[in-house]
């Protein structure tokens, strides 16, 4: 993107989002579609011109998206491309609108539409000199959780690995954005029935995230439940019951903030006690449970 479309781009975002900070909603639409009109209205052939459109039109978009206005906001985005197809010069941005169109149609359910915008916008975002590669880690795991939905075990664990790869390389084996892919990878291959690799992707998401967040975060939480769960199909019920217990006493502690989590984490730690031929103590999980979701609903 030329330096002046970029600094107009910044221009727009920053007064949009400074009136959407003070709360002036009303004044940050209007602002954000007078730009809108105001493009559209010396729109001629000049390239210059038909950026400056398609930056309003971003603009628009972005602000619509994030106030739930999505079918609005989808329109807006497609103008937009349709104004930069085949501009190789506006890559950047096209490769940004793809994306965000993507995530709409994925909030919408239309995964169809969502797995073509994806992988567009993967495409040039690797296409880009130098390739944005933080991007294509981002959106290869939003793609790669919709196969694992699917069914599509092959194609998600490609995904995945790949953003794997890509954020060990960039940002490093101890970086939180690592241990959240190590999460998802290992929770595939639980899907899919691969526990020891399970086990040893939870078991480097929780050792990255004790670095990074302590051990009484939700993130370490998560990664001793889900090694927890792992952990009792591979037959290491001990080690499974300590990192169950290990992750109830992190949700206990914060079942406010993780309510749902506390009461998921609650019943797969019952059901394994009963697994394993202790009624009683699973009883006194559930009942525990119940009381602690009790008192803040």
């Amino acid at each position: 993107m030329e330096s002046g479309t970029a600094n107009l781009l910044n221009m727009l975002q920053a007064r949009v989002k400074q009136l959407c900070e003070d709360g002036k909603w009303d004044e940050a639409m209007h602002a954000a579609s007078a730009a809108v009109d105001k493009a559209r209205a010396t729109l001629d052939s000049d390239a210059a011109s038909v950026e400056a459109l398609s930056v309003s039109l971003e603009v628009k978009g972005d602000f619509l998206r994030q106030y739930g206005y999505l079918e609005d906001s989808r329109v807006s985005y497609l103008e937009a491309l349709e104004l930069l197809d085949g501009k190789d010069e506006c890559i950047e941005q096209l490769a940004r609108i793809s994306a965000s169109i993507a995530v709409i149609y994925d909030s919408d359910g239309n995964e169809h539409e969502a797995i073509t915008f994806y992988q567009r916008s993967i495409d040039l975002f690797e296409r880009m000199d130098p390739p944005a590669m933080l991007d294509v880690a981002d959106l290869c795991n939003n793609l790669a959780y919709i196969h694992k939905t699917h069914g599509d075990f092959d194609a998600a664990e490609t995904l995945y690995l790949k953003a794997l790869q890509i954020c060990h390389e960039k940002l490093g084996e101890d970086d939180e954005e690592t241990a959240a892919i190590c999460n998802n990878v290992g929770a595939l291959y639980l899907a899919a029935g691969y526990y020891e690799q399970a086990r040893e992707m939870h078991m480097m998401a929780l050792e990255i995230r004790q670095k990074n967040f302590g051990a009484h975060h939700l993130e370490t939480a998560q990664s001793h439940a889900n090694l927890a769960l792992a952990m009792s199909e591979t037959g290491d019920k001990d080690r499974a019951k300590t990192h169950f217990t290990d992750a109830l006493k992190i949700y206990e502690n914060k079942v406010r903030e993780a309510p749902m989590d506390y009461a998921t984490v609650s019943t797969n730690y019952a059901e394994f006690l009963r697994g394993s031929g202790d009624e009683k103590a699973a009883m006194a999980i559930d009942k525990r449970a119940g009381k602690k979701l009790k008192k803040i609903s």
